[in-house]
């Protein structure tokens, strides 16, 4: 099968399942706030762990396989080669990695401390998405880490070359890779989608700065796991149901 035809094929299955993610989202939310059993709840979350993952985990490696790039997971592709190259770098050789980590750990930290002092309200509608008991942290932790490494792995490198491939324009990959990050999540209203969409456009120029994809994927975990664990945890909101 010629490359561009199969790249055409795999950029439709991969709308195919964003569209099956996210279909009756808004109506499933509703349903998930009004849920007051914690065993229902707990349900839901590893039902949501499940759909990530044939949605937006399993479909990487499967069809960069496919197309005979598997590479594309720890080399940055070619094609955003241009695009990289336009962008300042924020380290060179691996003696910087370690600071980068220690200042995602630092923010993680930083940003747990603030919450607990300021009783901070998490931007968009995900109050329900809190954990209200010590049971539900662990599905929250997991929820944090399957977003930052599928979502990254997704948004970040496999849907922006699929269309860098039909389309022959890197550009147009990931401006349309970006807006459907923030579309994706409408159930957290406008304030949520705004914020989501200016994360994925921070974690898109971490990637082409970096050239590296688990640099995005341990941020973006980190965003997470500070919203829906930490904050939780040293917050003080642990075991108190948000309001309906």
């Amino acid at each position: 099968m010629p490359p561009a035809l199969a790249a055409a094929l795999l950029l439709l299955a991969a709308l195919a399942g964003i569209w099956w993610f996210q279909k009756g989202d808004l109506g499933e939310y509703r349903r998930f706030k009004a849920l007051g059993d914690g065993h229902s709840r707990r349900m839901r979350f590893r039902l949501w762990l499940a759909r990530a993952a044939l949605a937006f985990l399993v479909p990487v490696p499967a069809g960069l396989a496919l197309l005979g790039r598997i590479d594309a997971l720890v080399v940055m592709p070619g094609e955003f080669v241009g695009l990289a190259g336009a962008m300042p770098p924020i380290f060179d050789g691996d003696a910087m990695r370690p600071m980068l980590i220690g200042g995602a750990v630092g923010g993680l930290v930083a940003g747990a401390v603030l919450a607990r002092m300021r009783k901070r309200r998490p931007l968009g509608d995900v109050s329900a998405l809190l954990p209200r008991d010590r049971r539900e942290l662990k599905y929250t932790a997991a929820l944090s880490v399957m977003a930052g490494v599928s979502e990254e792995a997704f948004f970040r490198l496999y849907l922006p070359l699929l269309i860098a491939l039909v389309t022959g324009q890197v550009w147009i990959g990931f401006a349309a890779s970006l807006v459907l990050f923030g579309a994706m999540h409408r159930y957290q209203g406008w304030t949520g989608i705004i914020a989501t969409t200016a994360l994925g456009a921070v974690m898109t120029g971490l990637y082409l700065m970096t050239g590296s994809l688990w640099v995005a994927m341990l941020v973006h975990g980190l965003v997470d796991l500070n919203g829906l664990v930490v904050t939780p945890l040293l917050g003080g909101t642990l075991g108190k149901s948000p309001p309906r």
